[in-house]
């Protein structure tokens, strides 16, 4: 039995749509939808690794795009993007009733945060959250890794890291965590490959 688990976010719990906040900007953008989303992903890392603000973001990214609405208005169409997997909802929370403590490892930002720990309860499951936009790095680089292992208090060899693209589980692997590559698609297979480390 692993003595705790580290999960991913986007495309593992929730899966994510950024063509959903360029259609909702859309009618108030002089960019079109697909402009607007290329612009948009040329900011997002800065984003994430917190080296510009949530304020900063949606400022210069309206700048770009030409969005004549609000912060208001940005932000709600930025941080609506999201559905839920039940799949592995159902297995977070069943480790969750097993008492084994699950935590966070997630490239993400401050408007994503709030939306997603607010609406879907399954966060509520987690004891611990390293987030990129709160500690300056991103996966795969090797120190969000250190940091999560020294702030988490895990022991690597004994934690479950799951992540659905092979560049971050290579590099949790690197740090010494059990990594396991997550598809949706393929949820019955990694299913099989767990079940055996947690009975």
């Amino acid at each position: 039995m692993p003595k705790a688990f580290l999960f991913d976010i986007g495309n593992v719990i929730i899966g994510f749509d950024f063509t959903i906040t360029a259609r909702k900007l859309a009618s108030k953008c002089t960019a079109s939808p697909e402009e607007a989303l290329r612009s948009v992903a040329q900011l997002t890392d800065r984003l994430e690794c917190g080296q510009l603000s949530t304020e900063g973001f949606i400022a210069e990214a309206s700048a770009r795009i030409g969005f004549q609405g609000s912060a208001f208005e940005f932000s709600s169409a930025f941080e609506d993007i999201f559905t839920l997997n039940e799949p592995i909802v159902e297995l977070i929370e069943s480790l969750h009733e097993k008492q084994i403590p699950l935590h966070l490892l997630s490239n993400t930002n401050g408007i994503h945060v709030p939306f997603f720990e607010k609406t879907y309860p399954v966060f509520t499951c987690f004891e611990g959250r390293i987030y990129s936009h709160e500690v300056g790095c991103m996966k795969p680089n090797p120190e969000i890794y250190r940091i999560a292992i020294e702030r988490l208090s895990l022991e690597p060899a004994q934690t479950i890291y799951i992540d659905d693209l092979p560049a971050n589980c290579t590099a949790g692997r690197e740090a010494g965590l059990h990594s396991i590559c997550y598809n949706k698609e393929k949820h019955d297979t990694f299913l099989r490959q767990i079940t055996p480390l947690i009975n």
